[in-house]
């Protein structure tokens, strides 16, 4: 049956943008700016080096940067280093899978 309701006539509902975006804290993906704080302040404390909250800091400030111009920067990365796991382009001999037909340089290294 199709819908006798007229473009116009659609319901639409609002999405608010904040739950499209990224939770962030100070600019920095959540999950990472509390992880930064967190290992800053344990080695502070724990080991009496207080010049790496400078170090925390930087990292923090870097971060920031990347965040502002690709909020989903740790997530792309993130996804490139797992594929290189499970996708190899270069042809080796140890190959069984996907082998080349005869005739299309079955068995070269090329």
């Amino acid at each position: 049956m199709e819908s006798t309701l007229r473009p116009s006539t659609l319901r639409c509902t609002p999405v608010h943008r904040s739950l499209l975006e990224m939770k962030t804290i100070a600019g920095v993906e959540d999950r990472l700016a509390i992880l930064n704080a967190t290992l800053a302040l344990a080695v502070a404390m724990g080991a009496g080096l207080w010049y790496w909250l400078l170090a925390a800091f930087a990292l923090h400030v870097v971060a920031a940067r990347l965040g502002r111009h690709d909020p989903w920067v740790r997530q792309v990365y993130t996804g490139y280093a797992l594929q290189s796991d499970a996708y190899d382009p270069w042809p080796r001999l140890a190959m069984r899978r996907s082998r080349r037909p005869d005739g299309f340089g079955r068995g070269l290294l090329c």
